[in-house]
C-alpha cells in the first residue's frame, strides 16, 4: 500500500502503523522548491521510509488544474489547490491502495479557527460533514485511477472515540491535536511538534495557480474557470 505523505503529523501516524502490517510506500506531490518538496524527503529520511517526490512544474499546472476540475466537479481555486496533491499520488503510484490523512484536522481540532470559535465542537462537526463528503468525490477519483483511498482517521471507529474526547484532548490555548501529538511522541515520530501547514500552501500548488493567474492579468478564479473551459459548473 501507499500513504500521500508530507512529512506532518497526520501522514507520519499513518504511515507509521501502517507499516506494522504492510509494506508501504509513501509519496508526496510538490512544486520543486515549496515547503513540502523539501521537508517530506528530509522527514520520510529520518523515519526509514520508502519515500518517492512527485515534483510539479508551472507548465503541468493548467492539465492538472484542469483533470481535478473534471474529477472533483468544483471551480472552487482553494479546493483544487489543496487536493491536487492527493489526486496526483492517485494517478502517479504504483500501489493499488492509497491511505490519506483526510479528517484529522476535523476530528481532533487541527485549525486554528477552532481555538478562536466561540463553540469550537459546533464548527468542527460542520467540518466534518463537508470532510465526508470531499472523501467521497475523492473516492470517485480514485477509481478513475483504478485505484482504492482510505481515509483512517474517518473510520467508523475513530469517528466515534472522537465524539467521546473532551474538547480539551484536542485544542488548549497553547496546542491543537492534542492527543494526536501525544500519538506521534509515543510513536518517537519528530512530527509529533510540527505546526499544522496547510497543504495548498506547502505544496506550492495555489502559489503556482496564482502566479500563472498574475500572467494573464485575471483572477485566480477567472484564471480557473478558462483552464476548465467551464461555462455552467458552481464555484
Amino acid at each position: 500500500m501507499s500513504v500521500a505523505y508530507s512529512g506532518g503529523l497526520d501522514s507520519s501516524i499513518i504511515a507509521a502503523i501502517a507499516r506494522e502490517f504492510a509494506t508501504v510506500h509513501c509519496y508526496a506531490c510538490a512544486v520543486e522548491g515549496s515547503f513540502d518538496a523539501g521537508n517530506a524527503a528530509s522527514r520520510a529520511e529520518s523515519e526509514s521510509l520508502d519515500f518517492t517526490l512527485i515534483r510539479l512544474n508551472t507548465g503541468q499546472m493548467p492539465s492538472i488544474v484542469r483533470e481535478a476540475v473534471e474529477l472533483l466537479q468544483t471551480l472552487n481555486p482553494l479546493q483544487l489547490a489543496y487536493t491536487i496533491p492527493i489526486l496526483t499520488v492517485l494517478k502517479e503510484s504504483t500501489e493499488n491502495l492509497v491511505l490519506a490523512g483526510n479528517g484529522a484536522d476535523e476530528l481532533f481540532g487541527g485549525y486554528a479557527k477552532y481555538a478562536s470559535a466561540k463553540d469550537p465542537s459546533k464548527l468542527m462537526a460542520d467540518d466534518i460533514d463537508k470532510m465526508l463528503q470531499e472523501g467521497e468525490r475523492l473516492k470517485a477519483a480514485a477509481i478513475h485511477f483504478k485505484k482504492h483511498i482510505g481515509f483512517p482517521f474517518a473510520s467508523e471507529k475513530l469517528m466515534a472515540f472522537s465524539r467521546s474526547l473532551p474538547l480539551d484532548r484536542k485544542i488548549t490555548p497553547f496546542t491543537r491535536k492534542v492527543i494526536l501529538r501525544e500519538v506521534a511522541r509515543n510513536l518517537g515520530l519528530p512530527s509529533h511538534n510540527l505546526p499544522k501547514k496547510a497543504a495548498q500552501y506547502s505544496s506550492g500548488t495555489l502559489k503556482e495557480m496564482e502566479k500563472l493567474a498574475r500572467a494573464e492579468g485575471i483572477s485566480l478564479s477567472e484564471w480557473t474557470r478558462r483552464i476548465a473551459g467551464a461555462t455552467g459548473r458552481s464555484p
